[in-house]
């Protein structure tokens, strides 16, 4: 055996989280995925490309990362309406990233650009869905006034005809 092959783990104990892609760096030389952001469009292809460079598949990932799998799946198709709130979406998007050794800020910067052209398309506000959002409780205090109003009709009207 030479010395390069002593030195190199054997790859049957190659099992951490980091050891397939520092294994593969240290052999080209250079970070893997430093081409796949100029070549995918979206957030999501990005990320894919990040996990396919790796050689991971969406159940490792997953896995790693502490998500189910259709989250990530979510994440790689830019299918935001299936995942939580904007901000919990930029934390996947980092953790994701970093995990495949990327650059988190381009791909947040997407992602942000993302989320806006859906809100506009879609022609509500993720705030106007939610409940207790100004938008649907406009009405809330006309009807306590109108409530308040036939409460004091009705007590006018009670102690006026006794």
């Amino acid at each position: 055996m030479s010395k390069s092959e002593q030195n190199e783990p054997a790859l049957s104990e190659v099992t951490g989280t980091f050891h397939y892609q520092e294994l593969i760096e240290s052999r080209l030389g250079q970070p893997i995925a430093s081409d796949l952001l100029e070549l995918a469009a979206s957030p999501g292809a990005k990320l894919a490309a990040g996990r396919n460079a790796l050689g991971w598949t969406v159940e490792q990932v997953a896995a790693q990362l502490r998500l189910a799998p259709r989250q990530i799946i979510a994440l790689e198709k830019d299918d935001y309406p299936a995942l939580p709130e904007a901000a919990i979406v930029k934390g996947f998007t980092r953790a994701y990233a970093k995990l495949v050794k990327l650059d988190p800020e381009p791909i947040l910067a997407l992602v942000t650009k993302e989320s806006d052209k859906n809100k506009t398309s879609s022609g509500k506000s993720a705030a106007s869905k939610r409940p207790g959002s100004p938008t649907t409780n406009q009405a809330f205090p006309l009807g306590i006034f109108i409530c308040l109003c036939i409460a004091a009709a009705l007590a006018y009207a009670y102690f006026n005809l006794q």
